[in-house]
């Protein structure tokens, strides 16, 4: 019986369980015809965080991804960057964009990266 991964919708062969490259759990049957996804994929995406450092956008890639909230990252992808922090085209911001349902949850994970907070000299002492 033909797999396949109902997120990027690549197909597999017998004895595949699991999307190589999603790393989710495979769906039976053929992918979907185009026009069979082309509604499901209309989704209202909403900005929820944009920054130019690339240690707060790989934060934020893990908080989403820990928390299940699947997003599009747009502008700057901080895997391109070198040591130096610099993409090639230079230091232009990421935009994590999530469907609208989801702005609000995924705020509230990111709050701590949006609005950070400076920790006090107690709080440095005690860590």
């Amino acid at each position: 019986m033909a797999m396949h991964c109902p997120q990027c919708l690549t197909e597999y062969r017998d004895g595949f369980t699991e999307c190589a490259d999603c790393r989710v759990p495979l769906a039976p049957g053929p992918p979907p015809a185009e026009e069979e996804t082309a509604e499901v994929h209309a989704a209202e995406l909403i900005t929820v965080f944009e920054t130019s450092d690339p240690f707060a956008a790989n934060l934020a890639k893990a908080t989403l991804q820990d928390n299940g909230i699947e997003y599009v990252l747009g502008g700057d992808d901080s895997d391109e960057r070198g040591l130096s922090g610099m993409s090639p085209l230079g230091a232009m911001p990421s935009r994590f964009q999530v469907e609208a349902h989801l702005a609000e949850s995924a705020r509230e994970l990111l709050e701590p990266l949006i609005h950070p907070q400076a920790i006090t000299e107690e709080e440095a002492e005690n860590t």
